[in-house]
């Protein structure tokens, strides 16, 4: 699924959207699966899911729609659901899974351009903006919102086996 989202942002000034938390994902998530690192693919896919209804807004606010997008916010998290509930996932992939949001983030702030909002790194959705006084409010809520997913998503998917667990 990144392959064809590379392709889609060949072009030297189009670049930059592949550091997308789910064009990122995507890789890491292709990388996880091939060493079979549970918690990589826990990681990933929690961060697809939860952006699942965001890009579904997006396409529906912006009209801004490529086939290939269905690909990376549909089939990779199911895909990513299916093989996470095989290979389990250890107890830190909670915390893991915000230091890679986080690091996403960062990644975004310091290579792309601030005007293109990249995972929201610079300023608050515009949809959503009248909600949130402050930039810092909306990053803060945004975490808090993962968090609570991240936690949701490793109990519905993962339940108690991972307890039997020791994957890293």
């Amino acid at each position: 699924m990144f392959a064809l989202k590379a392709w889609q942002y060949r072009a030297p000034h189009d670049q930059y959207q592949l550091l997308w938390f789910c064009n990122a994902a995507n890789l890491v998530l292709a990388l996880a699966i091939f060493a079979r690192w549970g918690n990589g693919v826990f990681i990933c896919s929690a961060l697809l899911l939860v952006g699942l209804p965001i890009w579904v807004f997006d396409v529906l606010a912006t009209g801004d729609f490529h086939v290939f997008s269905v690909f990376t916010h549909v089939l990779s998290p199911l895909v990513g659901m299916l093989v996470v509930r095989q290979l389990g996932a250890s107890r830190y992939v909670i915390w893991q899974t915000l230091v890679f949001y986080l690091l996403l983030q960062l990644l975004a702030r310091l290579l792309s351009p601030a005007a293109q909002n990249i995972n929201v790194a610079f300023d608050i959705y515009a949809p959503v903006k009248k909600l949130f006084p402050n930039f810092w409010i909306y990053s803060l809520a945004n975490l808090i919102g993962l968090t609570a997913w991240v936690v949701v998503a490793y109990r519905l998917l993962l339940g108690k086996m991972v307890l039997n667990n020791q994957a890293t």
